[in-house]
C-alpha cells in the first residue's frame, strides 16, 4: 500500500512538472517557393518608317503602339504585340521583375543598332503578388517597351532588327 502511495505522489509530481514546463518546438519550414516563367509571346513593334529626325516607337503592355518624333506607322507586316510571360508560382508569392537596362537590337544585314527599353508592365509595377488559384495556372504578365530610333539615319535604318532582352523574375 505504501508503494502505491509513493507511485501516486511521484506521478503527481511528474504531472505538475510537465504541465508547468513551457515546451518549445520549431515550426515546419515554409513550402518551398518555386517560380517558373515561360515566354508565350514575343514583343513586336510592327512596321514603321523613320524620317531623318528619329524618334520613339512604344508598345504598351496592352498591345497599343504609339510613335513620336519623325516616325510614321505602317499598317502591314507583323502585328504589334506586347511580350507575354506565363508565371507559375504558388498563390500569394511576391515577385519582383528586374531588367538589365537598355538592350541593343541589330539589323543583321547592315549591322546598324537601335536601343530597346522595357518600360510597360501589366502588373502596373515591377513588383506583384501572384493571384492564380494554384501553381498550375499561370499568372499572365504582359510587357511592353520603347525603341529609340536615332536621328540623322540617312536612310540606312530600314530592315528587320533582332535582339533579346532578359527579365529576372525574383521571388521574395
Amino acid at each position: 500500500m505504501q508503494d502505491l502511495n509513493l507511485y501516486k505522489i511521484t506521478f503527481s509530481l511528474l504531472t505538475i512538472l510537465l504541465f508547468g514546463l513551457e515546451l518549445k518546438a520549431q515550426e515546419n519550414p515554409p513550402v518551398p517557393v518555386e517560380v517558373e516563367v515561360r515566354t508565350s509571346r514575343n514583343l513586336n513593334f510592327g512596321s514603321f518608317t523613320a524620317g531623318n529626325s528619329g524618334g520613339n516607337v512604344s508598345v504598351s503592355y496592352d498591345d497599343q503602339r504609339t510613335v513620336d518624333g519623325d516616325i510614321f506607322e505602317l499598317n502591314f507586316g507583323q502585328p504589334v504585340s506586347a511580350a507575354l510571360f506565363d508565371v507559375y508560382a504558388n498563390p500569394g508569392t511576391i515577385i519582383q521583375i528586374q531588367d538589365m537596362g537598355s538592350y541593343t537590337l541589330q539589323n543583321q544585314d547592315t549591322g546598324l543598332e537601335i536601343k530597346l527599353f522595357i518600360d510597360s508592365f501589366s502588373t502596373g509595377q515591377r513588383t506583384f503578388v501572384t493571384q492564380s488559384p494554384n501553381a498550375q495556372t499561370p499568372n499572365e504578365v504582359f510587357v511592353g517597351g520603347t525603341l529609340r530610333i536615332p536621328s540623322d539615319n540617312s536612310g540606312n535604318l530600314p530592315g528587320r532588327y533582332f535582339g533579346t532582352f532578359t527579365l529576372n523574375f525574383i521571388h521574395q
